[in-house]
């Protein structure tokens, strides 16, 4: 059984708590960390919604935390070009998460850890360009100075979840995947080498 179908095997109202649970999740990792600029585990968490219960169910988390991020966001008040463009960022990280998911079997081997950080490091990268760009146009900032501009910040979120995906997504894969094995069938089980 792919990932991509598991969401198929619970009930509908499982479902939409699970998807309200991993996206409280994202939130709090989106808070938790906030007074550290550009360190946040929300993305995190957003990857291992699409990971593990498919991407149906990961929009649907970002739809929710984009939305309750954009109106209580302790960076600033709700601009809709910066909103649309995160949308747009964890969308793609989502659907990173969930192609990873799909073709990832077994154990959490060293080559799976150093792809995981990979993967973070290139979803995260993509997110801050086109939140730069989100900014640049919102702002009428030239893309090219708000690129060299917010430059150290992209570094630090790229780099940090590069350290961050291979740390917390095997561990969340497995403290998820054992508490709710039973609705998702025996195949889904992975454990950490």
């Amino acid at each position: 059984m792919d990932n991509h179908t598991q969401h198929h095997h619970l009930s509908r109202s499982r479902w939409v708590a699970v998807t309200a649970i991993m996206a409280a999740l994202a939130l709090v990792g989106n808070y938790a960390l906030v007074m550290v600029p550009n360190v946040e585990l929300g993305s995190t968490v957003l990857f291992v919604t699409a990971y593990l219960f498919g991407l149906q169910m990961a929009v649907w988390c970002v739809f929710l935390v984009s939305i309750i991020f954009a109106f209580f966001n302790p960076w600033g008040p709700f601009i809709p070009a910066i909103w649309l463009a995160q949308v747009i960022g964890w969308l793609f990280m989502v659907t990173a998460g969930w192609m990873m998911g799909r073709t990832r079997e077994g154990q959490w081997t060293r080559a799976g850890i150093l792809e995981l950080s990979f993967v973070g490091a290139i979803a995260t990268l993509f997110f801050d360009l086109v939140t730069t760009m989100g900014y640049s146009w919102s702002f009428s900032v030239p893309f090219a100075v708000a690129l060299i501009s917010l430059l150290p910040f992209t570094l630090i979120h790229v780099f940090s979840n590069a350290i961050v995906f291979p740390l917390v997504v095997p561990k969340l894969d497995l403290a998820l995947k054992r508490p709710i094995s039973h609705m998702l069938g025996p195949e889904s089980n992975r454990s950490i080498e």
